[in-house]
């Protein structure tokens, strides 16, 4: 639980010494659902002084915080490798370069604007319900993405968080859980179908684009799996 901690957030839970990730794989679920529940606390600890909408944008701008940006990173330096018209080498030189293209900040700007909308106009409990599940599955995405594409390198995180069989299902049977007990049966298992469609998607472009997975490719796919559950949750109870 601290290696999840400490690699998922900016958590201050001591020195974490090593990096067994594969062995952390099982509580990043968990954790997402922390995240979540921070997100939850402050739309309506934020919401009793300002109205809905500015608490929502404090309540994702405390996730982001919390996280350090660490899914929104991956979903900007992944929109600029693919987004761009060069060979796979290319690609993975930009995604090692620290800054944000075109198709990065649209990305996040995107990202931002949808999540905004999608949230706003959900109660306090629906949008309790809907941060929750979507960390929940968020974190729960990499994991099988590390499953279904392999590395795109040899070093970096690509290569680092490889998950075992048992471990996955673990993690597959916490998030799903979650997601049927805090987001009810009906939108809760359109999540799950919606999370495993993305990741699966995911997998298969990333193996075309650039070989395989990267850290980069583990937090965009993290963030799309979030925003896709938010858009499940507002069609549900828009």
């Amino acid at each position: 639980m601290r290696h999840a901690l400490a690699f998922l957030t900016r958590v201050p839970v001591g020195r974490v010494a090593g990096a067994d990730l594969g062995g952390a794989a099982v509580w990043f679920p968990v954790v997402g659902l922390a995240v979540g529940g921070l997100c939850a606390g402050v739309r309506v600890a934020a919401g009793a002084v300002l109205g809905a909408r500015p608490a929502t944008i404090l309540a994702l701008g405390a996730a982001i915080l919390v996280t350090g940006a660490l899914h929104e990173d991956g979903l900007a330096d992944t929109a600029d490798a693919l987004g761009a018209h060069v060979e796979r080498s290319r690609r993975l030189e930009i995604l090692r370069d620290p800054r944000v293209g075109t198709f990065g900040a649209l990305a996040l700007g995107l990202a931002l604007l949808f999540s905004y909308a999608a949230l706003v106009p959900l109660s306090e409990a629906h949008f309790a319900r809907a941060v929750l599940v979507a960390h929940a599955l968020a974190r729960y995405a990499p994991l099988l993405q590390s499953r279904l594409a392999p590395p795109a390198r040899r070093d970096g995180l690509g290569a680092m968080l490889r998950v075992s069989a048992p471990a996955l299902a673990l993690a597959a049977a916490i998030s799903v859980a979650a997601a049927l007990a805090v987001g009810t049966p009906g939108p809760g298992a359109a999540a799950c179908g919606a999370a495993l469609l993305v990741s699966a998607a995911s997998a298969l472009a990333v193996r075309r684009a650039i070989g395989g997975t990267t850290g980069d490719t583990f937090g965009a796919v993290a963030k799309l799996v979030e925003l896709t559950s938010y858009g499940v949750f507002a069609a549900f109870w828009h």
